[in-house]
C-alpha cells in the first residue's frame, strides 16, 4: 500500500485535519472500500492480453521475415560521434523520411542501418512515411538515469501548462502507437542502448490512458497492480538488443550502476499526434514534423535536462 504514491496520500490524508479526507478517520470500512474501487479501476486499465514488448528476432526456421521470436536481437551500434567520452551528442525525437539516408544529417547517417534494421520486422509500411529519430550518447553517472526515470507511458499529455492546454484540445494523443497480430509488429517504437539493465518494460498495456495516466504519462501508480500481477513479465532488455514497445507501455530508465558511457536508440515511427517543439531537435535538411506541432514547455519547470530544441553536435 504504502508504495504507491496516490494510495499514500490518501492515507495520509485521513491525518491530516487540514485534509478533505480527515472525514474519513476511523470509517474503516469506508476508507476500505474506496481503495479497493480505485484498485479495480487500476485494472481495468492494465491489458496483459496483448504485447507491450516484444524481441525483434525472427523466430528460427520460420518462412516469414515479420513473425518475432523470443530471443534477443543483437545490433551493431556505431561509433559514438565525439572522441571525447565526456561529450555529449543529443538528438531527441527529430523528424526523417524513414529509410531515406538523404533526410539525415550526416552526424546521424551511421545510425541508418540500425533504421533500417527496424523498419524491416515492422508490417505498417513505415518506409516513405515521417519518422522520429532519437539518439543520446553521453557519460552517466552511478546512481542516475540518462533517460527519463520514473515509470512512465509514452501516450501521455504534457505537464508544462501552456503545452498541456494545447494538447489537451484533443482527446487522441499518440506517440508511436503500435500492436502486434500473430507476432507481426504495427508502428510502435523500437529502443535499444549499449548499457544492458538500463531500462525496465512490463510486457503490458494501459488502455484508455488518457483517463488514467498522469501528467507527461506517469504510471508510476500502476506499478503495484502491474508487480502483483504474476502473468505480466517485468524486462530488462541487454545491452546491444533491439526491442519494440507500444507507446502504451509503462518503461523506465534504470539508474546506473557505475559511472559509464552509453549510447541510446529510439525510433517512433509515423503514428504520432504532437510534436513538442520545445523539446525536440529540428531536422537541418528541413524535413518537418506531420504531427502537430506543439509550442510550450511541457514540464513544471521551465529548465530541463531532457529538452533538445537543438541538435547538440558539430557537424563535420
Amino acid at each position: 500500500m504504502w508504495d504507491s504514491p496516490v494510495l499514500k496520500q490518501v492515507i495520509l490524508g485521513c491525518y491530516d485535519p487540514t485534509s478533505p479526507l480527515a472525514c474519513l478517520r476511523g470509517q474503516h470500512d469506508v476508507l476500505a472500500l474506496i481503495l479497493k474501487t480505485v484498485l479495480a479501476m487500476w485494472k481495468a486499465h492494465v491489458d496483459k492480453s496483448n504485447r507491450g514488448f516484444m524481441h525483434c528476432r525472427n523466430r528460427k526456421g520460420s518462412p516469414f521475415p515479420a513473425i518475432r521470436g523470443r530471443l534477443p536481437k543483437p545490433v551493431q551500434f556505431p561509433p559514438p560521434w565525439f572522441d571525447d567520452p565526456m561529450e555529449t551528442f543529443h538528438v531527441n525525437m527529430m523528424p526523417f523520411i524513414m529509410g531515406s539516408l538523404d533526410s539525415l544529417p550526416p552526424s546521424c547517417h551511421r545510425y541508418h542501418d540500425m533504421i533500417l534494421c527496424c523498419l524491416q520486422t515492422n508490417k505498417s509500411h513505415e518506409r516513405g512515411k515521417v519518422g522520429y529519430l532519437t539518439i543520446h550518447e553521453s557519460m552517466v553517472e552511478a546512481g542516475t538515469t540518462q533517460r527519463r526515470a520514473g515509470l512512465h507511458i509514452e501516450a501521455g499529455r504534457g505537464g508544462g501548462k501552456q503545452a498541456r492546454v494545447q494538447v489537451f484540445q484533443h482527446h487522441d494523443f499518440r506517440w508511436g502507437g503500435g500492436y502486434q497480430v500473430q507476432h507481426h509488429l504495427f508502428g510502435g517504437i523500437y529502443m535499444a542502448s549499449t548499457v544492458g539493465q538500463s531500462c525496465g518494460v512490463y510486457d503490458a498495456v494501459v488502455v484508455n490512458p488518457e483517463t488514467v495516466a498522469g501528467p507527461l504519462g506517469n504510471v508510476e501508480h500502476l506499478r503495484m497492480v502491474l508487480d502483483k500481477d504474476e502473468r505480466i513479465s517485468y524486462m530488462r532488455p541487454g545491452a546491444n538488443h533491439l526491442y519494440w514497445i507500444t507507446d502504451r507501455t509503462p518503461h523506465e530508465a534504470l539508474p546506473a550502476v557505475t559511472t559509464q558511457f552509453r549510447q541510446y536508440f529510439r525510433l517512433v515511427t509515423s503514428n504520432v499526434s504532437h510534436w513538442f517543439a520545445d523539446h525536440s531537435t529540428a531536422n537541418p535538411l528541413g524535413v518537418q514534423p506531420t504531427a502537430t506541432i506543439v509550442v510550450g514547455n511541457k514540464f513544471h519547470h521551465p529548465q530541463d535536462e531532457a529538452m533538445a530544441p537543438q541538435m547538440t553536435c558539430r557537424e563535420t
